[in-house]
């Protein structure tokens, strides 16, 4: 069996990757931008066959799946950001709408059938009222942010193929993915770094934070690679699926465990810069379709997720200041 991977170098894309490469016998290829930073797949770059290219390039996109034929597709390759989204419009729509209109038209203009993961998001809900959570899949999308827009677009494209030219579509509506790797964009990550930093003496002991009161769904990746697998061996195509642990925590709670596994004493400072133009209250995910059809359940609880990312950054800071390298 053959598994494409679009967006490859990313968080969930390098994690999958070494997942199947670990556990399966499929013959992984991975799908990426030549200015792609590929420090998340340096230890498995040996085992993964590797494809450069643009996924607002329809030409090579196609000319990709034409070498690869591809059993399996996980099209991860996007702008992830909301706050970016908010930036950047263009270029949001561009890679995540365009980019998935490409994937799509080459698997039905080369009349090949496999299975295509889309990945789409938890910012598609939107606000949504407290009644309605945990959230079900069949919760109306009111994206707040151009991200959210674009992930609902893809989830519609995804379903237009699949009812229209029988292409095995598998939608996933993401709620928080953290784990080594990621970069300091999210919050989480942006903690844990501040605090190595700190711990370091790089920084002094003063940490940075946006809106702390939103509570989000944190998913460790490992448990959310073990659910990529799952989902084309056991899904259902034209289906829309949330992927979280079904909990919910506040950014604030996220950052008391982490101060709590931290041997300094910092100020906590709000900076301005880090604060969204919109930021929903909750999101929080009702898994129950995705674990009836599949079985999984998540197993990392957030404090084992931290703690691998707090590891990660004090070893990535410990490596920065042998190599009195910039932070």
């Amino acid at each position: 069996m053959k598994v494409l991977i679009t967006g490859v170098t990313g968080l969930i894309g390098s994690h999958l990757a070494k997942h199947l490469i670990e556990n399966t016998d499929f013959k992984v290829f991975g799908f990426k931008r030549w200015r792609s930073n590929e420090k998340n797949i340096l230890r498995i770059k040996n085992q993964l066959n590797l494809i450069e290219g643009d996924i607002s390039d329809y030409r090579s996109v196609m000319k990709s799946l034409q070498e690869i034929k591809p059993d399996f597709i996980y099209h991860l390759a996007a702008q992830s950001y909301p706050k970016e989204s908010m930036e950047a419009p263009y270029f949001t729509y561009d890679a995540n709408i365009n980019g998935t209109i490409n994937v799509l038209e080459a698997i039905k203009e080369m009349n090949i059938n496999p299975r295509v993961h889309i990945a789409c998001s938890s910012a598609s809900y939107g606000n949504v009222d407290e009644s309605r959570v945990p959230i079900k899949e069949d919760t109306p999308l009111l994206p707040l942010t151009h991200y959210g827009i674009s992930k609902a677009v893809q989830e519609q494209l995804g379903y237009l193929y699949y009812k229209n030219y029988g292409i095995q579509t598998y939608m996933t509506r993401f709620f928080n993915q953290i784990g080594p790797g990621q970069n300091e964009r999210s919050s989480v990550q942006s903690f844990c770094k501040q605090i190595a930093l700190i711990e370091k003496g790089i920084l002094p002991p003063i940490l940075k934070v946006g809106n702390l009161e939103p509570k989000r769904d944190f998913t460790d990746i490992r448990d959310t690679v073990k659910a990529l697998e799952l989902l084309l061996l056991k899904g259902k195509p034209g289906e829309v699926y949330n992927i979280g642990s079904g909990n919910a925590i506040s950014i604030r709670r996220v950052l008391e465990i982490i101060l709590k596994k931290s041997a300094c004493k910092v100020q906590v400072e709000v900076e301005s810069s880090r604060l969204r133009i919109v930021d929903e209250p909750i999101l929080q995910g009702d898994i129950s379709k995705f674990q009836s059809d599949t079985g999984w359940t998540p197993t990392y609880d957030i404090e084992m997720t931290i703690e691998s990312i707090l590891d990660y950054w004090r070893n990535t800071v410990e490596i920065i200041k042998l190599k009195n390298l910039d932070v």
